[in-house]
């Protein structure tokens, strides 16, 4: 009789079929929750590189300004040689573009990237200055708001 019971605890060791489903059926609903989160998690990141590239561009935008009374007329990249009326600006991202040129007349303009890469292609966020660069705001342009950072919203 001892002997049987040995056996029958060594013969049920290990899962059922239904605790496996049932395991089975509780990761297809938490990868269910997170996968659209992680999208958009990853959007988020690279709308953030837009605003990024257009926040680098503003100080040096904001004092060709202030010292010609215009907008420059174009970013160029630091591998060409810009005109007296451009300025050499990082305008390429791994996930999104600067516009060129600024719009807007001084002191109003405004500053585009357009999104290359995720949920966000073809959407844009811009930066914009109603006082010639010494405030800028970053709420214009067609990206959600849920993909833009707390301060841009």
């Amino acid at each position: 009789m001892e002997n049987n019971r040995r056996f029958n605890q060594i013969v049920q060791s290990g899962f059922t079929l239904i605790e496996l489903m049932i395991v089975v059926a509780i990761i297809g609903i938490l990868s269910a929750i997170a996968l659209p989160a992680y999208n958009d998690y990853v959007t988020r990141t690279q709308v953030i590189e837009a605003v990024n590239l257009l926040s680098g561009m503003k100080e040096t935008t904001s004092e060709f300004a202030a010292q010609r009374n215009a907008w420059p007329t174009a970013f160029v990249l630091s591998s060409s040689t810009p005109a007296q009326t451009e300025i050499i600006a990082t305008i390429n991202g791994k996930y999104s573009t600067v516009n060129s040129p600024m719009t807007g007349s001084y002191p109003s303009g405004t500053m585009t990237a357009t999104m290359n890469a995720g949920q966000a292609t073809g959407k844009t966020i811009q930066m914009s200055t109603a006082d010639g660069g010494n405030t800028w705001d970053c709420r214009g342009g067609t990206v959600d708001k849920k993909y833009r950072p707390v301060a841009c919203q």
